[in-house]
């Protein structure tokens, strides 16, 4: 039995029980606990800076386990993946039980919809920057931790293995109206990303041939909810995760446990 925390993204949120059996990785709970493993699906604050979100997030798993010399595993979701690699550069002890992290669809050199958002410069798309700026007008912690940037916030710890996988949404069918939106957005829909984060970024080395796997998919999808999400489904098909979904993170299972 393995220890396993998954890490959740902005805007996001871990196991809810008013939300279930709604979860922010689709299914993949509950897939790795039928498995025999012991699974953390942590709730940090959801705009939150990524001190702060880490902070919490280091919280909830001393407390879940102790300092028993039992390796951790850490599974992360866009920014989940920054707290994550702040939490193990300020706790070198923590880190000391960490075998590995892996990142899915982490802005590791931030996103351009960050940028977009907190300096609109896009006329083409005049309502949609305010938008999600009054969404995050009260807590632009997030926002500012997520600007582009050239070099990494938090370096990699010795002794802790990390492996980057990507998205490239070019291929997805149907398409995400709002991940097509944020592309554009961004102004970055014509390299390949989600929707939300660029394929090299979504790298530690910020190069796309040092990525562990390229998903299919989009920033949704990478956490189990497809391309057109709600719209395109209906009743409990909406919230049942594609077959696909769980045979990647069946797979990337065996790579973070080895």
């Amino acid at each position: 039995m393995a220890r396993i925390v998954l890490a959740h993204g902005i805007l996001g949120f871990g196991s809810v029980l008013p939300l279930q059996p709604l979860n922010y990785f689709n299914g993949v709970r509950d897939l790795y606990v039928s498995m025999g493993h012991d699974v953390i699906c942590p709730t940090v604050a959801a705009l939150g800076s990524i001190a702060a979100r880490s902070a919490e997030l280091q919280r909830q798993v001393l407390a879940r386990w102790a300092d028993d010399g039992v390796p951790i595993h850490l599974l992360a979701h866009s920014m989940g993946g920054l707290d994550c690699r702040h939490m193990l550069q300020g706790n070198a002890a923590l880190a000391r039980r960490v075998r590995r992290l892996i990142t899915i669809a982490t802005p590791h050199f931030g996103s351009p919809v960050a940028d977009a958002v907190l300096h609109p410069v896009f006329p083409g798309l005049p309502l949609l920057a305010p938008a999600l700026s009054g969404l995050f007008a009260n807590d632009a912690g997030a926002l500012l931790d997520l600007q582009t940037r050239l070099t990494l916030q938090d370096a990699a710890v010795q002794g802790v293995d990390y492996l980057c996988v990507g998205c490239d949404a070019a291929t997805t069918h149907p398409k995400s109206l709002v991940f097509t939106l944020t592309a554009a957005l961004g102004g970055f829909a014509s390299q390949p990303n989600d929707g939300v984060v660029g394929l090299a970024s979504a790298s530690s080395s910020n190069a796309t041939a040092t990525l562990f796997q390229t998903w299919p998919v989009d920033h949704g999808g990478a956490i189990g909810w497809p391309s057109g999400g709600l719209v395109n489904q209906a009743g409990l098909a909406a919230i049942q995760p594609p077959a696909d979904h769980l045979a990647r993170y069946t797979q990337l299972l065996d790579a973070l446990l080895a």
